[in-house]
């Protein structure tokens, strides 16, 4: 772990001991985890704080507990409506006061809202960055005052805020017309031209900085190439029916991919459902809660389904083509074995036919208008592009892969298909081919 503290401000009266009697009290733990303190500590100091812990690794207790030691509300942006009700509801059955506000959200219950965190009777309050946008939101939560801000899920500033999310770019503008209160941003996953992005587009300038290596090693990584998108179909719903009646999440590259995917499964008798942006919201966070009772097994979506959702069995995240980056890619994966059991990760690559084709999660760029060549944006592309070909490509070790893309030291592998396979040929006697392979693929 890396830690840069840089100059603070006074902290205030809240201490650390006070945040163990409160995760005690009201998480049931006895103690926080080495980096969890070291966040915590870090906010409670009022100062600006980008943590990036891996998957699992509880970064909503990070600054959920702060905000209960905290006289003023806080504001936390989240990026999807399904992630804010499941996180508002998990903080409510722990006595929390907290509300969410949706688009969908009522006026007169953005009034009461606000009235609330007026009066000092709101712990959270968890909102889409579009909510920001207003001028008069802005003015009206700096009347009210703010304690502290929360940016989960913070990843999302650069890759979507670019693309398809703007308001993620204006965040830091929003809060300083709130009178620019303490922010902490949180993520699993961040390059350093990621995290250079956050601090920059989030006004975090001399932010503490937490790290926490992204290695896991109760997943088994493994990448197989498929000729077509058929023969791709049946390799994922082979890994799929190996579960044994175990939960599973596909991602495919596209939403109708995702529906003929839930029903093939469905078909051979696994219960699954599709999750994409088309489909209705009451229809999407009734799967989600069908996922996480055990309804259904599997959940067939594009991209950002699991985000953040608190299911910890999941035993197999399996990839219907690469995603767009890395970091996507290691986001995704990350949401199995969050128990810390042994769990499956596994990408089926289809080798393009044309060279044309791209990578998913550049094609939508792409229909968009890519950056021009030379500019910040264009090459941060192409350093995601080379970092999930690299992924797909070597012969080496995955885990050392995916760390020397985040800049970390490679791990001992404890299961990978590349190292596996490297094992078994040196234990009959047989060459290891250790140089990477150039296919083509999408």
């Amino acid at each position: 772990m890396d830690t840069d503290e840089g100059t603070g401000a006074d902290r205030p009266a809240a201490t650390l001991q006070d945040a163990r009697d409160l995760l005690r009290d009201r998480f049931g733990y006895d103690d926080f985890r080495p980096a969890q303190s070291r966040v915590v500590e870090a906010v409670l100091s009022g100062r600006d704080t980008l943590a990036v812990l891996p998957t699992g690794f509880g970064k909503s207790v990070c600054f959920q507990i702060p905000a209960l030691l905290r006289p003023r509300t806080t504001l936390v942006v989240s990026p999807l409506i399904s992630l804010i009700e499941d996180q508002v509801a998990g903080a409510e059955r722990r006595g929390m006061r907290v509300l969410g506000w949706t688009s969908a959200t009522p006026r007169d219950e953005v009034n009461e809202a606000l009235e609330r965190a007026g009066r000092g009777e709101l712990d959270l309050l968890y909102l889409a960055p579009e909510r920001l946008e207003s001028r008069a939101v802005c003015d009206r939560l700096r009347e009210v005052g703010v304690g502290g801000i929360a940016v989960d899920e913070a990843h999302c500033v650069s890759q979507w805020g670019h693309d398809f999310r703007p308001s993620y770019l204006r965040i830091g503008r929003a809060r300083a017309r709130m009178g620019s209160p303490p922010l902490t941003a949180l993520t699993a996953t961040a390059t350093w031209r990621t995290r250079r992005e956050i601090e920059r587009f989030l006004g975090m300038e001399g932010a503490i900085r937490i790290f926490v290596p992204s290695n896991r090693p109760n997943l088994r990584y493994s990448v197989e190439m498929a000729s077509d998108t058929r023969e791709a179909w049946r390799r994922v719903r082979r890994e799929v029916m190996a579960c044994r009646g175990a939960s599973a999440v596909v991602y495919a590259r596209t939403r109708g991919l995702s529906a003929q995917l839930a029903i093939a499964l469905s078909r051979t008798g696994v219960p699954s459902a599709p999750y994409h942006a088309r489909l209705p919201i009451e229809r999407r966070q009734a799967t989600q809660r069908a996922f996480l009772d055990g309804s259904i097994r599997v959940v067939c979506a594009t991209t950002a389904f699991g985000m953040g959702i608190d299911h910890p069995h999941v035993r197999l995240v399996a990839h219907l083509g690469a995603p767009g980056s890395l970091e996507e890619y290691v986001q995704e994966a990350g949401r199995a074995g969050r128990d810390g059991e042994p769990a499956r990760c596994v990408m089926v690559a289809i080798r393009e036919k044309r060279r044309r084709a791209l990578p998913f999660g550049r094609r939508e760029r792409h229909r968009q208008g890519s950056p021009p060549p030379g500019s910040d944006r264009a090459a941060v592309d192409a350093e995601r592009r080379a970092g999930i070909r690299a992924y797909i490509e070597t012969a080496d070790c995955r885990r050392a892969a995916i760390a020397a893309y985040f800049g970390e030291r490679a791990p001992v592998c404890d299961g990978c298909d590349n190292c596996d396979r490297a094992r078994a040929a040196r234990a009959a006697g047989r060459s290891v081919r250790t140089t990477t392979t150039r296919r083509r693929w999408r």
